[in-house]
């Protein structure tokens, strides 16, 4: 049986103690941006709608019917479209970034691609940042990856800030929204986050790593820096997701692995339905829980994860939900909005 889950109202700060020791970190997701960015099936809806004559077009609704996973709608789009992989990537940046060019000026989309692509924060400027506050309060203002990114970089400050972040999804905004805060808590252009988005990036001792898991979909129109190319670790298709499931050592499985097997890792804007990311926890449990027994500790469960989720309907989906990531060493922390994600990831850290 999975252990209860824990509530905002009642929650102790669960994390504090393990700052002293290896830390925790925090695994984010596309779901952190939502309501400003689509969440990947309203990304499958718009690319159809976008990019399909009227007599294709399919309502999302009856397709989600189907059962296809995400991954498998897009991989259709794609092989719809007869687009290479390179053509596409550029598709899916324009859906993706869609609603931030089209809500913001020139000069505010220039601003936001400088700060978003940007490995050295000393050249931005505070006219830079000022622009940026407010594309913050008229498109981010309530999602949980600004709420969040306050709350880290006041855990920074406090000496309980995270280890590492862990990016799934294509999740496109929280390292920018991080910086930001940094910024305006009176630091210098100091670089505090290390953006990592593959293998052969040589990480800072004194930065915290910022793992893009899932890869980077590029800017339409703007460079990549070198070194930061990752459009092979994407997996919004079908086939980039399958070939990273039969890879036991890809990157991303063993700098996942690396991270959970190590710390406590809080989980927020994921389904945790993925197979990958799910196969990787079931392998951690069950390797701490063979441990356990071969040392004669009477142990039930190995759960030092927690995945926030807004609360159920139902007390009934709420004792599935619980029990569906019991076996990932997973516990859920319920909200009742998700506008309390900040309120909740304060109260674990007792700040």
């Amino acid at each position: 049986m999975a252990k209860k889950g824990l509530d905002i109202k009642t929650i102790q700060p669960v994390l504090r103690d393990v700052t002293k020791r290896n830390g925790w970190s925090l695994c984010v997701g596309a779901g952190t941006s939502v309501p400003a960015l689509a969440d990947w099936y309203t990304l499958v809806e718009l690319l159809i709608k976008n990019n399909c004559s009227k007599n294709e077009i399919i309502d999302i609704d009856v397709y989600r019917k189907m059962d296809f996973s995400p991954e498998a709608m897009i991989q259709a789009v794609q092989n719809h479209m007869h687009l290479s992989d390179k053509e596409f990537i550029g598709l899916l940046s324009d859906e993706i970034y869609r609603p931030i060019r089209t809500a913001l000026t020139a000069q505010e989309w220039d601003t936001f691609v400088k700060i978003h692509e940007t490995e050295h924060l000393s050249c931005i400027t505070k006219e830079n940042w000022a622009t940026y506050s407010g594309i913050i309060d008229r498109m981010f203002a309530t999602t949980s990856a600004n709420l969040m990114a306050k709350v880290v970089i006041d855990a920074v400050h406090e000496g309980v800030g995270p280890r590492s972040i862990l990016s799934f999804n294509v999740e496109a905004v929280f390292l920018t929204l991080l910086n930001f805060y940094y910024m305006q808590t009176g630091n210098s252009n100091r670089v505090l986050f290390d953006r990592i988005a593959n293998s052969i990036h040589v990480q800072k001792h004194d930065r915290i790593p910022y793992f893009h898991c899932h890869g980077v979909i590029p800017i339409n129109g703007y460079s990549a820096r070198k070194g930061h190319l990752a459009s092979d670790k994407l997996v919004l298709t079908e086939d980039n997701y399958l070939e990273l499931a039969n890879n036991s050592f890809s990157w991303q499985a063993t700098s996942f692995i690396d991270n959970c097997m190590n710390r406590r890792v809080v989980f927020c804007g994921v389904s945790l339905t993925d197979a990958n990311m799910r196969r990787w926890l079931s392998w951690i449990h069950a390797n701490k829980m063979a441990e356990f027994k071969e040392n004669g500790l009477d142990c039930k469960d190995a759960t030092e994860h927690f995945w926030i989720r807004k609360k159920p309907n139902t007390i009934q989906e709420k004792i599935w939900l619980e029990e569906s990531v019991a076996h990932l060493g997973v516990r859920l922390v319920w909200i009742d909005e998700w506008n309390q994600t900040g309120k909740v990831l304060k109260r674990m850290l007792g700040l």
